[in-house]
């Protein structure tokens, strides 16, 4: 195998089509791994001090079977220590889950096995972090084998992922649910129709995609303001994100840019990907005046009836837990966080301390009463 590393942004933006075309053959092809994706995100995020480290891998003839796509960032420590941390490119603005490296199927763990020897070789980093790898990923496999080696560090965490799996009517899925949500379904989606002019539209065209992140951004960030929060829209490089992923998106007929409209005015959205078979929730917004008219579970049930009409069988609401996503029928899969490097003092002690300090807080919490820890919270707060 031939390795090499990819530092210079128009050499990444030259691979489309090979990324792509080996993603394809993947058997950890999603969305969040295209090209599209994660060009858009390194455009929009990436720091002045971050450098690319796209680790790319081809068979002698040239053939290209995987990449680990990476960067460096270096984090200051404790004072006059910092640590040069690999991470996936798509991590650390909260808008990427299923992030992996892509490896031709049936020869992951071959491949993995000489990029570790090769980077174990370099001194360039102290520390992988690896964030939101799916547990069915044979990277999670080869890892978990890997960090067990003495010489090693590790730290993992597991966070829950929700999917609702379509079936193919809508008649069949309302009867899944539970008779109370199905029951305020059906009566909230009869109450705007009979009170409101309703149209359930989408994003066609690029100037709708203008016209319809303008709305996101402003529905969002009023649900948000409500709350006395700004919202992630005040982040411009959050918008220029947005603003650069959707067309090529909506080239590659990705898109899922849905709105509802009450007497003509924009009450709620939701963007989505979809992605063989799949449509992923990205983010929403809704009109907090509406709240009473629950127009955001009016607009999740059209989208879902939408989306089974047309043939989709999973409906993912990516990570996290709540109550909003759990009324829908769904199921939990995990997604794996996995800090690792070589057993130094420095590395043992960055991934070691958080969890100490955790330990130590929950054993502060059951030792004290609970109205001395009210009285410290309310002086906190004060």
């Amino acid at each position: 195998m031939n390795i090499r590393v990819i530092e210079d942004v128009q050499e990444f933006l030259a691979l489309r089509a090979e990324w792509n075309r080996l993603l394809s053959r993947s058997s950890g092809n999603t969305i969040f791994l295209t090209w599209e994706w994660l060009s858009s995100w390194w455009e929009s995020y990436a720091g002045t001090d971050d450098v690319l480290q796209i680790i790319v891998i081809r068979e002698r003839t040239g053939e290209l079977i995987g990449i680990l796509p990476l960067y460096r960032r270096v984090q200051p420590w404790l004072p006059f220590t910092r640590i040069k941390t690999l991470r996936f490119i798509g991590d650390g603005s909260w808008d990427s889950d299923y992030l992996d490296a892509i490896l031709i199927e049936g020869r992951e763990e071959e491949i993995l096995a000489s990029v570790w020897m090769w980077l174990c070789s370099q001194r360039s980093w102290d520390l992988l972090q690896l964030t939101g790898i799916p547990e069915t990923s044979s990277t999670c496999r080869w890892i978990k084998r890997t960090t067990e080696e003495p010489d090693f560090v590790s730290c993992a965490e597991v966070s829950p992922c929700l999917v609702t799996d379509l079936p193919e009517s809508w008649d069949e899925y309302l009867s899944s649910l539970k008779p109370r949500f199905r029951t305020k379904l059906r009566s909230t989606l009869r109450d705007i129709t009979t009170r409101y002019t309703v149209r359930f539209g989408a994003v066609e065209t690029e100037t709708d995609i203008r016209t319809g992140l303008q709305t996101l951004f402003e529905l969002h960030g009023k649900r948000w303001n409500g709350r006395g929060a700004e919202g992630v829209f005040r982040n411009p490089a959050k918008r220029r994100f947005y603003e650069r992923f959707t067309p090529l998106f909506l080239e590659r007929d990705w898109l899922a840019f849905d709105f509802l409209e009450l007497n003509g005015r924009a009450v709620a959205c939701q963007i989505c990907f979809r992605y063989h078979g799949t449509q992923f929730l990205l983010q929403e917004g809704f009109d907090p005046e509406f709240a009473s008219e629950s127009v955001g579970i009016a607009l999740r049930a059209m989208v879902l009836k939408k989306a089974i009409e047309q043939g989709v069988r999973h409906y993912d609401f990516l990570a996290g837990v709540g109550r909003h996503k759990t009324q829908w029928q769904t199921r939990m899969k995990h997604c794996h966080t996995i800090s690792f490097g070589p057993r130094t003092i420095q590395n043992t002690l960055y991934l070691r301390v958080p969890i100490l300090m955790d330990a130590l807080r929950e054993r502060v919490k059951m030792l004290l009463p609970a109205k001395v820890l009210e009285m410290r919270r309310r002086l906190a707060a004060s």
